[in-house]
């Protein structure tokens, strides 16, 4: 089967484990660390993955060359410096076809402005830099090895990692600690020159200056939350942006009580909405999504509600809204909060609603480093709005707070509630910023009123955002501009590399397999992905699950190969282009009608079976060939490709890209076919 050693052993196989491990522990630190600090970057969170996979896949390549081991701390320092002088500047988005809330009151009118392309083409670059030293070190390791036993530490060591980072987000541990690790675990496993020690084990010390903050701070599993005590209330910052404000509601300071009044009229809508159409009756059970820190909660109980129900993701948040803000909106028996994603409450409750509300859920977090979606993309889509409207009661009224900058994003939204809801929907604009500028109020049930004509006519027939399309904050259908430049960048970044690699590593052949391998799977993973999230949840809990189960199909494919257990190459294509184009034809909302339990296991069988055939694919290719660090390193740089190529979800759809993903595959198979060598074909 060609699990035979290179050469005899050399470093011993937990190292290749414990280096693995150092990779995915700070892949996923950059990914929540450094748009913490540069706000711009939390909309290209898949930056920092494909740069990982790019730096990785150079550093597999050159695993014959002279060691770049120095690359590690001086790629720490790059990133490092990025974040330091990107605290301090405005980053202007540039990109019209995008909207991005990106918000700079802390900063003094003279900060320096820097466009967005140029300062993610950097931090691209300077993401890269370190993960080049661990690629090499990682390749090195395993090329003293049995191919099959050593891509089995490989993947049990990321498995490792996955699981740690998982824990310390779950702990609130903040993420630079991991880059302070990791050059201290280097220092230890890999070197023993005594200077080279104190280099490396002090790499990553210049990170604990991220500890420091003006104001309150901690990690939720999704941000870098900040807060300070202002007059008003309690102002809540993630990621550098500011984000809500708990309003002191009871503060009796003459500006406090006309503040209070203020609001207490812009949050009462609905609810004076409602008290219309059923006789000044106010209504008595309310669902909350996105409750936060209690604004809205606050209100609900000042209008009488009976029940309250408090929907919020992020554990921190909802923790301060209540320990620290000064209404003390949880402290009532008649508020439930609930930890969990606000799309996959609607689509799981059997309870009825008087009255919804949508508070101000716009975010800036990912679902995963691989999936270009905020947290509240499936939330404001037309089958999210339709959950809403089956779990309300007859007459009942749905509301959405909204901050709008863009006139077409009035379209996008309102269109998206009138495609639930049909004309029973209006849309309030008043022109005030203050927390959110935009109400579009729905209702349901026969003789209800309309929205106003005008209204319809002008915002209702916009494209809405559905569950294949979820991208609410493109203006259409597109990849936009900002995206391109990026794909070009790293496309010449790739270029440059590979001619430049095949001038240092003369191999045989383009190992056009591998680079197609990579790109398939991660192609696959992010739609995979996305669907499980919609299906159980986009909150962090689900998500790391998902890596974990992902890491552990690929574990085990390798194992099944390794004792032979597995099906022969042939019939494992046969099984991957079947698997896929089940997974693109399936009626994903059949699911929904199952149990929990069966739920899950018809996801294991629909996700799990691609990615167990591609990964029986890759262990069987992988173990025919004669080195270990060209065909790794060409697979990782395919796999940074795969998460770029990603954004062509934009335009075509998240169904449409497991068709893209089928096509990667099936040149897979034939670049397999008549480009390998005749050894490798078979498996």
């Amino acid at each position: 089967m060609g699990d035979s050693p290179e050469s005899a052993p050399g470093s011993p196989r937990w190292q290749i484990g414990l280096l693995a491990a150092m990779v995915l522990l700070l892949e996923l630190s950059f990914i929540r660390q450094v748009p913490a600090e540069v706000r711009a970057i939390s909309y290209f969170t898949n930056l920092m993955f494909t740069a990982g996979f790019s730096g990785m896949g150079i550093g597999c390549i050159l695993a014959r060359q002279k060691s770049l081991a120095f690359a590690l701390p001086l790629g720490l320092w790059l990133v490092f410096a990025f974040m330091v002088f990107g605290r301090g500047i405005v980053i202007q988005p540039g990109a019209t076809a995008v909207h991005y809330f990106l918000q700079y009151p802390d900063l003094a009118e003279s900060a320096p402005e820097l466009p967005l392309f140029p300062a993610a083409a950097a931090i691209f670059l300077f993401a890269a830099v370190p993960f080049v030293a661990l690629g090499q070190a990682l390749a090195g390791a395993m090329a003293g090895h049995p191919r099959l036993s050593a891509y089995g530490w490989d993947i049990a060591g990321s498995l490792s990692g996955t699981i740690a980072f998982s824990l310390s987000s779950w702990a609130g541990i903040p993420p630079w600690i991991w880059p302070i690790a990791i050059g201290v675990a280097w220092a230890a496993a890999l070197e023993r020159v005594v200077w080279r020690r104190a280099l490396f084990a002090l790499a990553g010390v210049p990170f604990l200056w991220l500890a420091t903050s003006a104001r309150d701070s901690a990690w939720s599993p999704y941000y870098y939350v900040q807060s300070e005590t202002v007059p008003e209330g309690l102002r809540v910052f993630v990621n550098s942006s500011f984000h809500q404000l708990a309003l002191d509601f009871r503060a009796q300071t003459p500006e406090g009580r006309a503040l209070s009044k203020f609001m207490l009229g812009r949050f009462g809508r609905p609810y004076q909405l409602y008290r219309d159409m059923h006789g000044g009756q106010n209504p008595k059970k309310v669902l909350i999504l996105g409750a936060g820190t209690g604004n809205d909660v606050y209100v609900a109980r000042s209008n009488d509600a009976a029940e309250i129900v408090a929907v919020e993701i992020d554990p921190v948040i909802l923790r301060l809204g209540h320990e620290r803000n000064l209404a003390r909106p949880y402290d009532d028996p008649r508020v439930r909060a609930v930890v969990d994603d606000a799309r996959h409450f609607l689509r799981t409750t059997d309870e009825r609603f008087d009255l919804i509300v949508f508070g101000t859920l716009d975010s800036q977090a990912l679902l995963s480093g691989s999936a270009n979606l905020r947290l509240e993309n499936y939330v404001y889509t037309r089958e999210s709005l339709e959950d809403a409207r089956r779990i309300l009661a007859d007459h009942g009224v749905v509301t959405l707070y909204y901050s709008i900058f863009e006139p077409w994003l009035y379209e996008r939204i309102f269109s998206t509630v009138r495609g639930a809801f049909g004309d029973q929907a209006m849309l309030i604009s008043d022109g005030e910023v203050f927390l959110f500028n935009t109400v579009i109020v729905a209702t349901k049930g026969e003789g209800t009123w309309s929205g106003s004509p005008q209204i319809l006519e002008q915002y209702g027939h916009g494209l809405p955002s559905s569950d294949d399309w979820p991208f609410i904050y493109l203006e259409r259908p597109t990849i936009a501009p900002v995206y391109l430049e990026l794909l070009a960048v790293v496309a010449v970044v790739m270029v440059a590399a590979f001619a430049l690699l095949r001038r240092l590593q003369p191999v045989r052949g383009w190992y056009l397999n591998f680079w197609l391998l990579g790109l398939g799977f991660t192609l696959m993973e992010s739609s995979a992905i996305v669907r499980l999230a919609l299906l159980f949840g986009s909150t962090w809990s689900v998500n790391a699950l998902v890596f974990t189960a992902f890491l552990l199909t690929v574990f085990i494919a390798n194992y099944t190969v390794l004792r032979r257990w597995a099906p022969p190459l042939r019939a494992a294509w046969a099984g991957l282009f079947l698997a896929i184009a089940v997974n693109y034809a399936f009626p994903l909302p059949a699911l929904f009608a199952l149990a929990a339990p069966l739920r899950a296991l018809a996801c294991a069988a629909l996700v799990g079976l691609p990615v167990y055939c591609a990964s029986v694919c890759f262990s069987r290719l992988f173990a025919a060939e004669p080195s270990v660090g060209y065909p790794l390193g060409i697979n990782l740089i395919g796999a940074m490709a795969g998460g770029l190529v990603e954004y062509a979800s934009m335009a075509l759809g998240m169904r449409a890209v497991w068709l893209v993903a089928l096509g990667v595959y099936v040149s897979a198979f034939l670049a397999t076919r008549f480009l390998a060598p005749a050894g490798a074909r078979s498996g």
